[in-house]
């Protein structure tokens, strides 16, 4: 259900192409360092443990509390965990972390496109020259007449560097339990800007062809 919510803009997908063709590759070690490892700002609330809401994962001072809404929340590498949580006055914010928040920016905009077959939804935030797109992306892998579309889904978020690729990070498994909820980015970003970046592709199946 959250995944058909989520891709709920994805409808009368046939006809369109999907974006650039870059080879899918490993995105590199320092990643793991980049996704978290900056100052975090204050965080209301988002310290206390018991102000947990109802979300599907174990709660983590990084997950959204009862007074906001969940745009994107999955379970990241050791334990962390990431989420877009907008708030009662519509802002919203970036955590990644696991016992704190190691990173949390305000602000963001979100991009939201069709494929053929699929379609992508990107949260971008931004932290002075480094921007932490959060992504949730389904693409279709099968174009033979009268076969499934056998789709690929995959969520998490990819870090720039004006245009250089910095590293990808995905959801455990993959994908995320909440991923990109397409009405609740709508209500706390309005407007949707263009795709922000097709370094997502690099969460592709190996054998897709471009």
């Amino acid at each position: 259900m959250r995944r058909a919510l989520a891709l709920a803009s994805f409808a009368l997908l046939a006809g369109c192409e999907q974006a650039a063709d870059t080879a899918p590759e490993a995105a590199p070690k320092e990643v793991a360092d980049v996704v978290g490892s900056q100052a975090p700002d204050k965080v209301s609330g988002a310290s206390d443990p018991s102000s947990a809401a109802a979300n599907p994962a174990p709660r983590t001072p990084v997950d959204c509390t009862d007074g906001e809404e969940t745009i994107f929340s999955c379970e990241m590498a050791a334990g962390k965990r990431l989420a877009v949580c907008a708030a009662a006055d519509g802002k919203a914010q970036y955590r990644f972390g696991k016992d704190a928040p190691e990173l949390a920016l305000s602000g963001g905009k979100w991009s939201n496109t069709m494929y053929s077959g699929g379609g992508e939804s990107q949260i971008l935030f931004s932290n002075g020259d480094t921007d932490y797109i959060v992504f949730s992306r389904m693409i279709r892998t099968n174009f033979a007449p009268g076969e499934p579309n056998n789709p690929a889904i995959s969520d998490g978020v990819v870090i720039m560097r004006g245009e250089e690729f910095v590293g990808m990070q995905l959801c455990a498994g993959g994908q995320a339990e909440m991923p990109v909820q397409y009405d609740a980015a709508k209500r706390a970003f309005g407007e949707i800007e263009d795709i922000f970046t097709g370094a997502t592709m690099r969460a592709d199946p190996p054998e897709i062809e471009r």
